[in-house]
């Protein structure tokens, strides 16, 4: 009994010592540890339990110096103990923003209010299977624009071992969470809670851009540039190179494309993506036709494809056409300055020969013409008198 008292008055001389997120004379799931060890105090043992990720508190035995691993946070109250979650909210964080609710559904722990553990019923949701298409239903269903990233592992802080929802699985156009497949039951621990980042203005993409396979560029500085979209959702940017970003570039009518971009160059997306891997040979008539994977596991805001087009642009939905035009016209003006240069050289030749010729004495006066200067002349002279005297 003197001993557990003089525990208890050791604990409580060093309440002012701890942080405030350590409990004292409490313990979080006796009898179930993942591990336990001796440590030298209670910063020792969180510092293991950070490094075990099973771990969601931890609790530190001062009679024992025995430090107990948790997978959860049901409390009871034990002499001796010192307890605390696996990390503790930073300074200046904690509580900064106040949890988002619609109907049994919040958002809570984030710095800004567009961010949290996703709560439903009061209790954390399991981050097993969570994406981007649950995170976007999630925002959808507390009125922000979109989703920028779906977060695991107890992002904004840990949460209860207690869930609601677990191996949640959205297509993504749900009305609210609870609509989506999930499991009631579940195998997580309190650093597994599901969270959201919320976009807080849209892409702007305008209505027609989410029909089926229609392309559409949004963030650019001009019409011809932009992140790539197709029926209203980012395509990823994983494989992209050129011949996929002329394939867009053609199909939205202009001659090609001129360079393309990666990592969301012209800004973040505000939704899921459908597309990633996208392989064309280059002379598809739509990135439909390309192929292409479905599995976008690693694609968030941050990994939109994009384009830079040419200038020049038809009528669109004619590029082809326009396309055809342009060759068929580069060719006749081609065989046109073609012609119109041969016909300049044959004059150019043909004046030439006339002043040659111009300039060339008579044959009959320059053959058979031999001997020395004074026979030449005298020859010369003798030919000239004969001419005349026959005149």
């Amino acid at each position: 009994m003197l001993i557990w008292f003089l525990i208890s008055y050791f604990v409580s001389s060093v309440r002012l010592e701890l942080p405030s997120c350590f409990t004292i004379n409490v313990a979080y799931d006796l009898g179930h540890s993942i591990a336990s060890k001796s440590t030298t105090g209670p910063f020792d043992c969180q510092e293991w339990c950070q490094m075990v990720r099973r771990c969601s508190h931890f609790a530190f035995n001062y009679g024992t110096g025995t430090c107990f691993l948790r997978q959860g946070d049901r409390q009871e109250a034990k002499t001796g103990y010192v307890s605390g979650p696996k990390y503790c909210p930073s300074v200046g964080v904690e509580n900064k923003a106040k949890p988002i609710c619609k109907g049994n559904l919040c958002i809570e722990g984030g710095a800004e209010p567009h961010e949290g553990n996703v709560i439903v019923d009061g209790k954390p949701v399991c981050d097993d299977n969570w994406g981007l298409e649950d995170a976007a239903v999630v925002c959808r269903q507390l009125g922000f624009p979109g989703v920028v990233s779906a977060t695991v592992e107890s992002a904004f802080g840990t949460v209860s071992a207690e869930y609601s929802m677990d191996k949640v699985r959205c297509y993504g156009n749900e009305t609210t969470l609870s609509d989506c497949y999930h499991k009631k039951l579940d195998a997580c621990y309190g650093n597994e809670g599901a969270g959201v980042v919320c976009a807080t203005k849209s892409v702007g993409l305008l209505p027609n851009c989410f029909k089926e396979d229609e392309i559409c560029l949004a963030g650019g500085n001009s019409p011809g540039s932009g992140n790539v979209y197709i029926g209203g959702y980012p395509v990823c940017h994983n494989g992209w190179d050129f011949p996929d970003a002329n394939v867009v570039c053609r199909s939205l009518g202009y001659i090609g494309a001129t360079d393309f971009t990666i990592k969301s160059f012209f800004g973040l997306s505000d939704n899921y993506f459908k597309l990633s891997n996208v392989d064309c040979r280059g002379d598809e008539h739509n990135l439909s036709e390309c192929p292409k994977y479905h599995s976008v596991g690693d694609c968030d805001a941050n990994t939109v494809a994009g384009v830079y087009c040419t200038p020049f642009v038809g009528s669109l939905g004619l590029g082809n056409q326009n396309e055809g035009a342009v060759i068929g016209l580069s060719i006749a003006v081609a065989l046109l300055l073609f012609i119109l240069c041969s016909i300049v050289f044959y004059i150019q030749r043909g004046r030439g020969e006339l002043k040659i010729k111009s300039l060339r004495l008579p044959t009959n006066m320059m053959n058979n013409r031999t001997g020395t200067v004074e026979n030449l002349v005298g020859q010369d002279f003798n030919q000239i008198y004969s001419s005349a005297s026959n005149a």
